[in-house]
């Protein structure tokens, strides 16, 4: 198997892309990389020459690389990654099959399982987790639709503690008590339907969820003694026009956005306290 990758401006992406798929039925997969550029890498059997790429693209396409790389995907993911995702520079979310982590950054080792959503994959576990590491750790966290843990053990490893992460999907949380136990962390795993169970609050809440979700969380807030102790709640799973009603249903309880991002069409932020 070979595997060849390149770089094409980010802003020309799309137009190139069009030009370039025709020659490379197995897919590419993309990274963002420095100087406003995307990194493009395909594995093929037999890829398609540079001149033919070049060619179809009408430019040069610059980091050009080519090697030889492993058949079996594991071999090549354990070889050269692929599916890996630093976040701010401490907190390597990977599969087994890639590269460790480098020294002194947080290594976190999931498994996709179960049918659970948050393999950190996604826009919107990356960030809850860059908004998890602006934060002190101290207290306890809830994991508010854990899905396959990555947020409770991230917190866990960050050194929050108690832990308790519940998703209403059996299949998930059997995978996160999975992934708990792959990445030596203590977590009070839980079925639970936040759509109507009573909502678990701690002083760090993570609600990596839908709307409603995050109105069940704004009402337990304002309704329960419990959330006295509460300090922070990170919110995301949803897009950049839901994130105002979002932030609206958490005002109505009386706390404040004071840090939120936004990512591959998705929004993220960190909520606190009102006034303080």
């Amino acid at each position: 198997m070979r595997r060849v990758s390149f770089r094409l401006p980010a802003d020309e992406k799309e137009e190139l892309l069009d030009a370039l798929m025709p020659l490379l039925p197995n897919g590419v997969r993309e990274r963002t990389v420095e100087d406003a550029a995307i990194e493009l890498t395909t594995v093929a059997a037999a890829p398609p020459t540079r001149a033919a790429l070049e060619t179809a693209a009408g430019r040069v396409l610059a980091a050009w690389e080519e090697r030889d790389v492993p058949a079996d995907w594991r071999q090549r993911r354990a070889r050269i990654g692929g599916g890996a995702f630093l976040v701010g520079e401490r907190v390597l979310v990977r599969s087994p099959w890639d590269p460790p982590a480098a020294a002194g950054v947080v290594d976190l080792v999931l498994v996709r399982a179960g049918g659970g959503f948050g393999s950190g994959s996604h826009a919107t576990t990356r960030m809850c987790i860059e908004l998890l590491l602006g934060l002190d750790p101290v207290g306890g966290a809830a994991d508010l639709g854990c899905g396959l843990g990555t947020l409770a053990i991230a917190a866990g490893r960050l050194g929050w503690g108690p832990v308790v992460a519940v998703d209403r999907m059996d299949g998930a949380v059997a995978a996160a008590r999975e992934n708990g136990a792959r990445n030596g962390v203590e977590v009070a795993w839980e079925v639970l339907d936040l759509e109507s169970a009573q909502v678990p609050l701690a002083e760090l809440v993570l609600a990596n969820a839908p709307p409603p979700v995050h109105a069940r969380v704004a009402d337990a807030l304002r309704a329960s003694s419990a959330s006295a102790r509460t300090r922070h709640v990170i919110v995301s799973g949803v897009v950049p026009a839901e994130l105002d009603g979002v932030a609206e249903d958490y005002a109505v309880a009386g706390w404040t956005a004071t840090a939120s991002l936004v990512e591959d069409g998705w929004a993220a932020a960190l909520l606190e306290p009102a006034g303080a």
